[in-house]
């Protein structure tokens, strides 16, 4: 099989040929002598859920012009950064603080974030909205430079998950208990327009997977179930919703504590999660996923990467093994990394990236030894 068929196959709760392996690799990492097969691996075999544009949903669903700013300096120390965005509804800046030398791009501290006061989010929950375009010569062009390497897919607005992340963290989480009334506009508002730019692609056969890289902020020990069904729940259903209409799925990203979650993740139309994080980064059991919403929802996990830096190549294979063993009979289900890219991506120095590499490659090696159908792992 190829890897998109392989990938359709395990997602329609069938058994493929063998379990989906997952794996990317970046630019850094694939430079390395010793990434060289991990780089032809993915190149080749791997089976991934790939990018192509599809909307671009600007600043909160609003048009916007993004400006970066270097506003203080210290050669071989670090550098601030001013990012400002211009909308139809004003400024929103922040200031990140980055240190020279870090390998990991993604490593940074926030001094300030942009939506930083109650004046910031009512302004976004009043701003004037209509449905975003779709890039379909984007989308074309994209599904078909990637193929039958994966299943190709686009994001999607997650108004909440988007706020969460721009916010000062104190404020956005007092503001769900002292202000949600403008929460709640907020909400309606954003998810209104995500849900009518969704219903945009009805009649036009385009059908992409849509992700949503969000639910991690919403659930232990952010939210509890009280607060996850008054702010989560009837939102993203009323987009997964759409989605089901115009015939397309959703794939949805959430480290940590989801495990509690799965059934209501299910049952506001998640047709696939991912990356099932076990103790002690998350509250996962593969096997307890499975029996409970395994013919629901595509399970994509549970390799805790991270771990690479102190685990031996004897406990990755049997992490390997296990996962297999308890995700992948009756299909619905792909072999993933915490770290979509091994982990190789969040190195704090070649030290550290040499020892994700080779973890990489231990993973690799036992998920083909392993994961053929039937399943005797």
């Amino acid at each position: 099989m190829d890897s998109l068929t392989r990938l359709e196959t395990a997602w329609s709760f069938r058994e493929p040929d063998r379990v989906p392996i997952e794996l990317s690799i970046p630019a850094l990492a694939r430079e390395q002598p010793e990434a060289r097969r991990i780089a032809e691996f993915v190149d080749r075999e791997a089976d991934n859920f790939l990018y192509a544009p599809g909307f671009d949903w600007g600043f909160f669903g609003l048009d916007a012009e993004w400006n970066d700013e270097v506003i203080e300096e210290v050669p071989g120390d670090f550098k601030r950064i001013r990012h400002t965005i211009t909308t139809p509804v004003g400024v929103f800046q922040a200031v990140t603080r980055r240190r020279h030398g870090e390998l990991d791009p993604g490593d940074f501290a926030w001094e300030s974030r942009y939506i930083r006061t109650l004046e910031d989010l009512e302004r976004l929950a009043a701003a004037p909205r209509a449905p975003r375009a779709f890039n379909r010569a984007g989308w074309v062009e994209g599904t078909r430079e990637n193929g039958n390497r994966g299943i190709s897919g686009t994001g999607v607005f997650h108004p909440l998950g988007t706020l969460v992340r721009s916010s000062t963290m104190e404020e956005v989480y007092a503001w769900f208990a002292a202000e949600p009334g403008c929460m709640h506009r907020f909400l309606e508002a954003t998810n209104r327009q995500a849900e009518e730019s969704v219903l945009s692609l009805q009649g036009t056969g385009l059908r992409p997977v849509f992700y949503t890289w969000a639910l991690e902020m919403l659930t232990p020990p952010w939210f509890g179930h009280r607060q996850f069904d008054e702010f989560v729940f009837p939102y993203d259903k009323q987009v997964n919703d759409a989605i089901h209409r115009i015939g397309a799925r959703h794939r949805a990203h959430c480290h940590g504590n989801s495990g509690a979650f799965l059934e209501r993740f299910a049952d506001m139309g998640i047709d696939a999660l991912e990356p099932l994080e076990p103790p002690p980064y998350g509250d996962n059991d593969l096997a307890d996923a499975k029996r409970r919403v395994g013919k629901r929802m595509m399970l994509s996990g549970n390799i805790l990467s991270q771990d690479y830096l102190r685990t031996t190549d004897a406990e990755i294979r049997d992490r390997v093994r296990a996962a297999i063993r308890e995700g992948a009979p009756g299909g619905g289900f792909s072999l993933r990394c915490a770290g979509g890219d091994g982990s190789t991506g969040s190195a704090k120095d070649m030290d550290q990236l040499r020892a994700f590499i080779h973890g990489a490659g231990v993973y690799i090696d036992a998920a083909l030894e392993f994961g053929s159908y039937p399943i005797r792992a």
